[in-house]
C-alpha cells in the first residue's frame, strides 16, 4: 500500500487558468515524489467547519517539491478554495486511490495511447503523457480534449509545453462544444476520427479518459467497438476519501455476487476502473 501524507502546507499559488477554473501549487515535497497518474488528493482549509469535509481533486503536476491541482468552482467549498492567497495555508492528504495502471515493465506498454479528456478532465492526463514520453518505445501520445468553449481549456499551455519537449511525439486536438475552437462537436467525435486515422489496434494502444460518466460510457464504448482496451477516470463526489463512509460506490460487475454486480469505492478502488468492469447505468 501507497504511504498517504496529511499535511499543514503553504500556498505557493493560485490563479485563475480558465473559466471559472483555478489552479492552486502547494508545497509538499513527499507527495510529489510519490504522485502516480491518475492519483488524487484531498484539500481542506485549516481551521474552517463549514464545509468541514476536504474536496478530492486530481493532481495535474508535481515536481520541483511541490504539486499542482486544477480545480473548478462549483461550490462554496472551491469558492473558498479561490480566495485564497501565497503564503496561507491548506491541509492535505494523499496521494489517494489507484491511477491509471501500467505494467511494472515499460516494454508491455501500449506504443500509441490515446488520452481522452472532457471539460476538467484534462488534470490527471499531463502526468500520464508525460510517464508514457519517458519511454523510448512510446512512438506517439494523442491527447483529445473537449471542452464547452474555447476560453475552457485550463492549463493548456503545460500540456502544448510538454508536447514541444518530444518533437513530432505528442499531439494535442480540441473540440468545443460551440465550435469556437478546434473540431465543432463531441470529444468522442475525435476519438473515433483518431481511432481511424492513426490506426489504432489492440496491438498498438489503450484508451486512457478522464471526464462526465455520460461521455466516459461513450469513450468505452467506442474503444471497445474498436477492440481497444479502455482504463477510465471517475469524477465521483467523495467525503473521506480513504474507503471509509461509502459515498463514492460505483456499480461494477462481479460474476460471484448475487445479482451480478457489487459496489466499489472510487477512492480506493479508483478513481480509475479498466471500463469493462463497470456497470454504466
Amino acid at each position: 500500500m501507497n504511504t498517504i501524507f496529511h499535511q499543514t502546507v503553504k500556498i505557493i499559488q493560485n490563479e485563475l487558468a480558465a473559466e471559472n477554473t483555478w489552479r492552486v501549487r502547494l508545497a509538499s515535497k513527499e507527495i510529489a515524489e510519490s504522485v502516480k497518474p491518475g492519483q488524487f488528493c484531498m484539500l481542506r482549509i485549516p481551521g474552517v467547519r463549514a464545509p468541514l469535509l476536504g474536496r478530492p481533486l486530481a493532481i495535474f503536476r508535481a515536481e520541483e517539491g511541490a504539486v499542482d491541482v486544477v480545480y473548478a468552482v462549483v461550490g462554496h467549498g472551491t469558492e473558498q478554495l479561490s480566495r485564497l492567497l501565497p503564503g496561507q495555508e491548506m491541509e492535505i492528504w494523499g496521494p489517494l486511490g489507484n491511477g491509471f495502471r501500467l505494467d511494472a515493465d515499460p516494454e508491455k506498454w501500449p506504443m500509441r495511447p490515446l488520452l481522452v479528456g472532457g471539460g476538467i478532465g484534462q488534470t490527471p492526463m499531463y502526468l500520464l503523457a508525460r510517464e508514457f514520453l519517458k519511454q523510448p518505445k512510446t512512438e506517439k501520445v494523442t491527447f483529445v480534449w473537449g471542452c464547452r468553449n474555447a476560453g475552457s481549456f485550463a492549463c493548456l499551455e503545460d500540456l502544448e509545453a510538454l508536447a514541444a519537449q518530444y518533437p513530432g511525439r505528442m499531439e494535442i486536438r480540441l473540440a468545443t462544444d460551440d465550435g469556437s475552437r478546434g473540431h465543432h462537436g463531441f470529444v468522442t467525435e475525435l476519438e473515433k476520427e483518431c481511432i481511424a486515422s492513426e490506426q489504432l489496434h489492440a496491438g498498438n494502444a489503450c484508451v486512457y479518459a478522464c471526464g462526465p460518466e455520460v461521455m466516459l460510457k461513450n469513450v468505452a464504448k467506442i474503444a471497445a467497438s474498436a477492440g481497444l482496451e479502455c482504463q477510465v477516470s471517475l469524477e465521483t463526489p467523495m467525503a473521506c476519501g480513504m474507503g471509509i463512509c461509502f459515498t463514492c460506490v460505483t456499480k461494477c460487475k462481479d460474476s460471484e455476487a448475487p445479482e451480478g454486480w457489487d459496489y466499489c469505492r472510487t477512492c480506493t478502488e479508483g478513481p480509475v476502473f479498466d471500463a469493462k468492469k463497470l456497470l454504466w447505468d
